[in-house]
């Protein structure tokens, strides 16, 4: 009987895609309720690599030594907004708290146990679609170091992507410019992740994922979630701004608004939101063969099908006040200096939000209260790159099957 209960999967982003298609070819009907189309949020505007070399936590030992500079660098990386400081503060502790070179070492553990696989979990879910009809491409991820104080800086990180399994080669300042040509003078060597992939358009993998849920017989609601009626075993219908709608197997994929539906189902999580931005550019006049990540300017250059994306940047300033896209352009600066011939005609600006989890670990459980509710959310900076592998992990827990990934540090009761 539990085989034949309908999966209602709430949000359609790349995860709640992964986990639907995932059910669906393990014989489960499934339906998506999200208030826009599938892939149109965050999903979209994401950097689009699938990063195996991100086995590393957000925070560091050491990183709040760093934190006032880096707040008051209007240039930088990471920036709040005034207002939200205070809403923010029990996050940033939690955040803190997981900077111990313990924890550290525990969180890297966990990531590069979901990591490692994410790629290859998409070559599965896939497998049944042409090979040149799979927007994906497996060409690997630089971490490009415009100095070469960042040179020094990562080493032991790169140390540690090794420890973790990660298939890393250095690259002097030669072998950088050979693989990307038009790179300035502002370059001091490389590192590339060679099991890494990207995605050459995040939109059209979020479509071609949600056209074969619909092929296959799966149902897409257009409606806004916002609560539940729970009956004796849990959620008997899920209410919406359509009206309600009776449901049976519950997963919540609503990514960084995921919060409320969690805690009515009996789950308070410390969920937040990174506020990213991106600049498309569709006529770079560059060529740039392979995804790349300036760690030290926190962002990532991306070619895809219809020009270039540069994407990245943290923002604290929750899920309803309006772009600052000063952020975007702050990019756009930055990519500019890196390389000189880069072109912005027809530039495109765009802003989301990242569910983050202060211990950089998402959310991939049961519930605590029901047997019938799974949580997969708080990715954080790489939902594209764990789509898939979240896909599985919550199929496996749907099924009650045994699992090769050890599911007990993405717990939602962790908290």
């Amino acid at each position: 009987m539990n085989d034949q209960r309908t999966v209602t999967i709430i949000g359609a982003g790349i995860v709640g895609l992964c986990c639907a298609r995932t059910l669906q070819r393990r014989g489960r009907s499934v339906t998506v309720i999200d208030h826009g189309e599938p892939g149109r949020g965050t999903s979209y505007g994401n950097a689009g690599i699938l990063s195996a070399g991100s086995v590393l936590p957000e925070g560091h030992p050491g990183l709040w030594k760093r934190l006032p500079g880096l707040l008051l660098d209007r240039t930088g990386p990471l920036t709040f907004r005034p207002g939200y400081l205070p809403q923010m503060l029990p996050w940033l502790l939690r955040f803190m708290a997981n900077t111990t070179p313990g924890r550290v070492e525990e969180i890297s553990k966990a990531l590069a146990s979901i990591v490692l696989p994410g790629v290859q979990h998409y070559v599965d879910l896939l497998d049944d679609v042409p090979a040149d009809q799979v927007p994906i491409r497996r060409q690997g991820c630089l971490y490009l170091y415009p100095r070469p104080r960042d040179v020094a800086a990562a080493e032991p990180d790169n140390a540690a992507r090794k420890r973790r399994g990660v298939a890393v080669e250095i690259l002097g300042p030669d072998e950088v410019r050979q693989l990307i040509p038009a790179i300035g003078p502002d370059m001091a060597g490389g590192a590339l992740a060679t099991q890494s992939g990207h995605a050459t358009s995040p939109l059209a993998l979020s479509q071609l994922l949600a056209a074969q849920i619909e092929a296959a017989g799966g149902v897409f609601v257009r409606a806004r979630a916002d609560g539940f009626t729970i009956g004796a075993d849990g959620p008997s219908h899920v209410r919406t701004d359509q009206g309600d709608i009776a449901v049976e197997d519950v997963v919540i994929a609503a990514g960084a608004f995921s919060k409320p539906l969690a805690a009515a189902l009996g789950n308070r999580v410390p969920l937040d939101t990174e506020r990213g931005y991106h600049m498309m550019l569709p006529q770079p006049e560059i060529e740039v063969r392979v995804p790349m990540l300036i760690s030290s300017l926190g962002f990532g250059v991306t070619p895809m099908s219809d020009g270039l994306r540069l994407a990245g940047t943290v923002e604290f300033g929750g899920l309803k006040a309006a772009p600052n896209y000063a952020r975007a352009d702050i990019l756009l600066a930055h990519a500019k200096r890196l390389f000189p011939g880069l072109k912005d005609k027809g530039a495109e600006r765009w802003m989301g939000h990242r569910p983050s989890m202060p211990d950089s670990l998402p959310v991939i459980s049961r519930s605590s209260r029901f047997d019938r509710v799974f949580y997969a959310f708080g990715h954080g900076h790489l939902g594209l790159s764990l789509g898939a592998v979240t896909g599985r992990m919550i199929a496996d827990l749907v099924q009650d099957r045994p699992s090769d990934i050890d599911a007990t540090p993405f717990r939602a009761s962790r908290f």
